[in-house]
């Protein structure tokens, strides 16, 4: 069969392909990560209704992904919620999908495989399920990056993603109450639940005592109700401190695009600050294997202790990843 023919069966292949749906729940730093598969899906399928299954608490950050049309959230239920799958599990049979993107590959997505595959046995399904058209699932899986995984995962299907994260439609044309000279952004959050993630408040401020003394602003940025207790600490110790509590993310996202550097924890935030090309200084205790999950940015600079606690301010000072 000659290249033109193949060409155009392909070509009307793709056209054939109404509904893609794409899951992945995980992190607030996982969403992101994908955001160019996503990108690079949506440029393979341009015709195609392109859904994204994730998780409801990503509200604020999700809906306004530029490279998909709708949005299907779930709450991560219980197997015991059984109304609440039934919920879900409808609704993406009733979209009647062609191809199925599973980035998340976990126990929770093999049960929406067995029931498309139950009522659609000619899904395209792309993940490690055993019995998936695209199936990709080596023997050393877990020791893979998560970046590399989906790359591969992707590549069998013929699409290439780029290493890094496109969040462009987060950042702002302009932002006025950036301060006028050379500025960081701090990050001294993480999840509630992962607190043993949390570089000390005092050493934050101790950080930003110091970088005040090089004729250097520093910004910190959380939200109250999870860090509000680290933020009160940095600012007591430290009052020069520009203070941007619960700023929204496209505040972050512009303020990273003119800041020198970000020093954060393994916290969404810094990967949103690293995405949109920042240097980032990332402090890590041994919860975090920076091989597996990676931070996609133009400079990154791990600091990584058994515990987040050992890392000294000294050390960070010595490993500052900074614009030229």
């Amino acid at each position: 069969m000659s290249k033109y023919i193949t060409d155009l069966l392909e070509s009307f292949k793709y056209k054939m392909i109404s509904n893609i749906l794409v899951i992945k729940h995980g992190a607030l730093g996982d969403l992101i990560q994908i955001t160019s598969s996503l990108k690079s899906i949506r440029n393979k399928y341009p015709e195609s209704n392109i859904i994204l299954l994730t998780d409801k608490k990503f509200t604020f950050f999700s809906k306004d992904i530029s490279f998909v049309d709708e949005i299907i959230y779930e709450t991560r239920p219980s197997l015991l919620r059984i109304d609440l799958w039934i919920r879900v599990i409808r609704e993406i049979i009733s979209k009647k999908f062609d191809i199925v993107f599973d980035l998340q590959n976990s126990d929770r997505t093999s049960i929406y495989y067995f029931f498309l595959k139950l009522f659609n046995s000619s899904i395209i399904w792309s993940g490690n399920r055993r019995g998936g058209k695209f199936r990709y699932h080596p023997k050393n899986f877990n020791q893979i990056s998560i970046k590399e995984r989906i790359k591969n995962q992707l590549f069998l299907m013929n699409i290439d993603i780029s290493d890094k994260p496109d969040i462009s439609w987060m950042v702002k044309n302009s932002m006025d109450c950036l301060p006028d000279r050379r500025f960081v952004i701090m990050l001294p959050g993480s999840s509630p639940q992962h607190k043993h993630k949390r570089w000390p408040a005092e050493k934050f401020a101790e950080l930003a005592n110091y970088l005040k003394e090089k004729n250097i602003e520093t910004i910190v940025l959380g939200q109250a109700k999870c860090e509000g207790d680290e933020l009160i600490k940095i600012k007591s110790l430290s009052p020069s401190i520009i203070d941007f509590t619960d700023m929204d993310l496209e505040c972050l996202a512009t303020a990273a695009t003119k800041a020198i550097g970000v020093i954060g924890n393994d916290t969404g935030l810094t990967f949103i600050a690293a995405a949109v090309g920042c240097p980032i200084t990332w402090l890590l205790s041994s919860h975090t294997d920076p091989n597996i999950i990676q931070l996609a940015g133009s400079k990154v600079n791990i600091l990584k202790k058994e515990s987040i606690q050992d890392i000294t301010v000294n050390e960070v000072k010595n490993n500052l990843a900074l614009r030229d």
